[in-house]
């Protein structure tokens, strides 16, 4: 089956998996109860996921600048956006990433190697927040609050290990002796996929050894700016609480009180698997489903969970989808990204 035949079965799915969702939870019966859902409230919490999305990519932005990057602050939200468009559409493993590297990497003062230093310190430093946001959030719960945990701990567990994996991988990405070795023992067909699509010399790069020197310069310029990296660390943990903070806006808009660090436990396991879908689009009708009943399990009907995961997954991905794809079209990516798709 084609890659397209593929794309559209998934998409397929996941429609089915929504529609499913929205049946069975019913959220309509919610929304139009009269004077039950604050608009305002609403539109407040679309503000807040878009200031979110500022802040990822001042968050990248500052590690470009302190590589030597020229590019302005605009066009790294451009390309942050572009980004999003892609991996929302088409989800795949680090997509994120990947594209925002593809298409910085030829600014002034830039590489390829400083492209991808950046773009993995900004996955790192969001996997630390992840995790630091996801265990501060269950010891309040538990000891602040006096609170069972609404989860179970072993899910809590996993996704903190998830997100220290994910911290290890790219630390081997980002050790150039690893690097080396792990090129010389690969299997031949590997180097010559990597030399295609990571250091071809589209990018301007002769050999993996030029490839793995870049990103050696880059290490040692981010250890020489201790400041910029923890503000970026910051702002990433900004953007990800962010989320939360949306859904929680969310729940208060359908007068719906929910624990906000209950709130932030359940937004790390939507999460959570939205970091491990990379076949359905968006995750559609899976995340929706999940949010829905992560809610449920906390105590809150049916019919008001589908309705809080209804708005919520509006705000923080149909919105976002709309903003992200009229930067991509309306700025000039079109054939950049068709050239990188293809």
């Amino acid at each position: 089956m084609k890659r397209n035949n593929w794309g559209l079965l998934f998409l397929a799915i996941g429609v089915a998996l929504f529609v499913g969702y929205i049946v069975y939870s019913n959220p309509f019966a919610v929304l139009t109860e009269v004077g039950r859902f604050d608009p305002l409230m609403f539109l407040a919490a679309i503000g807040v996921n878009y200031v979110g999305l500022v802040f990822l990519s001042a968050s990248w932005h500052i590690l470009l600048r302190s590589l030597g990057f020229k590019n302005s602050f605009w066009e790294s939200i451009q390309v942050s956006f572009v980004g999003l468009f892609v991996i929302w559409m088409l989800p795949f493993p680090s997509g994120f990433e990947l594209v925002r590297a593809y298409l910085i990497r030829d600014k002034e003062g830039g590489n390829i190697g400083k492209a991808v230093s950046s773009v993995i310190f900004s996955k790192v430093y969001y996997f630390i927040s992840f995790g630091l946001m996801i265990s501060l959030a269950a010891i309040i719960v538990r000891f602040v609050n006096g609170s069972d945990i609404p989860i179970q701990l072993g899910f809590i567990w996993f996704a903190v290990l998830f997100a220290i994996s994910n911290m290890v991988m790219f630390a081997v990405i980002l050790t150039p002796s690893i690097m080396m070795w792990i090129y010389d023992r690969s299997p031949e067909w590997l180097n010559t996929f990597m030399q295609k699509r990571v250091y071809s010399v589209d990018f301007g790069l002769s050999s993996f050894d030029q490839f793995v020197n870049e990103i050696q310069d880059s290490i040692m310029t981010l250890r020489k700016r201790p400041l910029e990296n923890l503000i970026s660390l910051f702002l990433v943990g900004f953007h990800w609480s962010t989320g939360a903070i949306t859904a929680y806006m969310v729940s208060r808009s359908l007068n719906e009180t929910i624990n906000f660090w209950v709130i932030v436990l359940i937004y790390a396991v939507i999460e959570f698997i939205q970091q491990l879908n990379f076949l359905i689009p968006s995750g559609l009708g899976i995340v929706d489903a999940g949010l829905a009943g992560a809610l449920v399990v906390v105590g809150v009907p049916l019919e008001v969970a589908g309705a809080i995961s209804l708005l919520t997954r509006l705000a923080t991905y149909w919105f976002e989808l709309f903003l992200c794809g009229f930067v991509s079209f309306r700025f000039g990516y079109r054939e950049v990204l068709r050239s990188y798709l293809s």
